[in-house]
Parts: structure tokens; sequence; C-alpha cells
């Protein structure tokens, strides 16, 4: 019987270190970077998330719909506070360019950011097309993302800016 247990906890334990384990390896390039926190934020995986972003009390980052984060405080209660609305996410990339100089490096990205929300007793499946850019430092050998700005790829997204402005009889708008 103890045996038995012995072996049910290294299992137990093989099973919740494993995920993890594979999740603490450093990526060793900047775009390996961007696709592991991609990859993280779709997985809702926070810690990954925190390791890969720094949390420089004065860095600034742009989110949609007017969204500005000042710091890794205000960023981290976005991030959970879209963990928790969201049911599932799902973010394919699109594109990705990623260019270095020396422990610098920035990027742009085109991705969909796929979000599964409840909706009553159903699930509501949005499809936003977004463009992001950042910047990432390499410090102490570790690529860590410094700021980033988001935006949507089409204007249908932008809320009040998507409507079309009104018909107008001045020769200047014809």
């Amino acid at each position: 019987m103890i045996r038995l247990r012995l072996c049910a906890w290294c299992v137990l334990t093989l099973l919740i270190s494993a995920p993890t384990a594979a999740r603490a390896v450093e990526p060793s390039d900047p775009e390996s970077a961007v696709r592991l926190m991609v990859r993280a934020n779709a997985e809702k995986d926070l810690p990954t998330l925190s390791r890969l972003m720094a949390h420089d009390a004065d860095i600034i980052s742009y989110g949609v719909a007017g969204r500005k984060y000042i710091g890794w405080t205000e960023l981290e209660e976005g991030i959970r506070e879209e963990f928790v609305n969201s049911q599932k996410l799902e973010i394919p990339i699109n594109e990705l360019r990623v260019w270095t100089k020396g422990d610098l490096a920035w990027y742009a990205m085109e991705l969909e950011y796929i979000r599964y929300v409840a909706d009553g007793p159903d699930v509501k499946r949005t499809v936003l097309p977004m463009r992001e850019t950042g910047v990432l430092e390499r410090r102490n050998g570790h690529w860590q993302l410094l700021s980033w700005h988001e935006s949507f790829r089409s204007a249908q997204f932008g809320g009040p800016l998507a409507s079309q402005p009104a018909a107008s009889s001045s020769p200047a708008r014809q």
C-alpha cells in the first residue's frame, strides 16, 4: 500500500512538473521570445508572461480600445482580467518580423486574437484581426519585452472610428 502511494505520488509529481519544466526553457533569440509570449497568452500562462516581460515601473504599453498600461502592475491586472473574462483564447500568428541590434530587438506582427466568451448558456467566438509592435531587450542573457502597442488591422473593430462620416455637400469632400 505504501509502495502504491509512493508510485502515485511520483507519477503525480512528474505530471505536474513536466509542463512547468517545458515552459521554463528560455528562448535563445527574440523571435522565440515573442512566439513564447503569444503561446503563453493563449494558454493563460501568467507566470511565463511575467518572466518574459520587464517589470520596470515606468514602461508604457498600449492596447486596443484606448487602454494604456504603465508598469507591470497595471499590465498584470489587465491580463488577469482578460484571462478571467475569456473561457478560451487562440492566437495564431499570421506574420512576424523581428529585427535585432545588439541587446535590443523590435518586431512587427499580425495575428488573430480569438476570444471565446460566455454569452448566457452559449459561448461566443470573436475574431479580432490585430497588429502588434514591440521592443525587447536582452537582460542578463534573457530576452524580455519592454513595451508594445497593439491595434486592429481593420477599422470595423475600432468602435466610433469605424462609423462612416456623414455625407456632405461640400465640394472639398466630394
